[in-house]
């Protein structure tokens, strides 16, 4: 009899023991593939879909969450096909500006008047404007609704491309503002 039961205890072990080893473990660092025609990236586990993933993708795991894998996978893709800000990649479009800072009314108004009779507004801001950019002949960069203060937003904003603002009065001085794109 004690044959017998200890027969059966070693035929459940092996058992057991060849579901464990027949079941794929999944860690961190290890190498995995894409087993399916067609797997979906999502951004988080559950969460919005990114993209899709064909068979025999390769992939590292990063973190292991119940039944979700964290991925990193290696590929090429077109340069011009990426962007290093999510603003961009979420459709926002930014706009640009440049800016003439003065420390008077009167100075403001001056160059305004010598801007619409033809005056370059680079030249101006390099030779004139007190701002951090003038150097670049008051080039503000790109900016994103959000980057800048209410106040300066909405006057570069209601500019079409090309415009020139009023006098604007800051903290500084007076601003002009000319909308780049």
């Amino acid at each position: 009899m004690k044959k017998f039961v200890s027969g059966i205890l070693v035929g459940v072990v092996i058992s057991l023991a060849a579901i464990v080893l027949g079941q794929e473990s999944f860690f961190k660092g290890k190498v995995v593939f894409v087993k399916v025609a067609q797997e979906n990236l999502r951004k988080a586990p559950g969460g919005e879909v990114l993209g899709s993933l064909a068979r025999g993708t390769p992939m590292q795991i990063l973190a292991v969450e119940d039944k979700w894998l964290q991925v990193a996978t290696a590929g090429y893709i077109w340069r011009e096909s990426v962007t290093g800000d999510e603003r961009l990649s979420r459709g926002e479009q930014p706009y640009r500006a440049a800016l003439i800072l003065v420390k008077t009314e009167t100075e403001a108004f001056d160059l305004l008047k010598q801007i619409q009779a033809g005056a370059d507004f680079q030249k101006l801001a390099t030779e004139k404007s007190l701002g951090p950019n003038a150097a670049r002949g008051g080039d503000l960069g790109d900016a994103f609704k959000g980057d800048f203060t209410p106040a300066f937003e909405q006057v570069i904003l209601a500019l079409k491309v090309g415009e020139v603002s009023q006098p604007v009065k800051t903290d500084q001085g007076y601003c002009l503002f000319k909308r780049l794109k």
